[in-house]
């Protein structure tokens, strides 16, 4: 799990803090389903997830990273946005995603509590 500050100089100042933890490639799709539909008020369309599963899934290369950009989202009624990156590892015939997602601090919060909550049912 990985909650750190970033300095970031492009136009999208408001994430300055990241979330991020390994996924199997099966659990993408349902987490941002689940912070879209649960937690934000307005998250990503299913377009958008869609897409970013199907890349993730048709990607082999090792050690590739991917930046499937800003989307604006709303959470309390509040505007925001977050950036979403990911890195692939594979390993054998394995692939593990590194998500992470940067947003403002109050967000980053909610998602990494998110994310602590899948790591804790993989536990059970």
């Amino acid at each position: 799990m990985v909650n750190f500050k970033k300095n970031l100089t492009n136009d999208f100042k408001e994430a300055q803090y990241a979330a991020g933890m390994n996924f199997d490639v099966e659990e993408i799709e349902p987490f941002l389903n689940h912070l879209s539909k649960s937690i934000l008020d307005i998250g990503l369309t299913q377009k958008d997830i869609k897409l970013i599963q199907e890349e993730i899934e048709s990607t082999n290369e090792h050690n590739k990273l991917i930046e499937f950009g800003t989307f604006n989202v709303t959470y309390k009624g509040k505007q925001s946005k977050i950036r979403i990156q990911v890195e692939i590892h594979i390993e054998d015939e394995d692939k593990e995603v590194v998500m992470y997602i940067y947003s403002s601090q109050e967000l980053v919060d909610i998602i990494d509590e998110e994310m602590l909550k899948v790591e804790g049912q993989r536990e059970i």
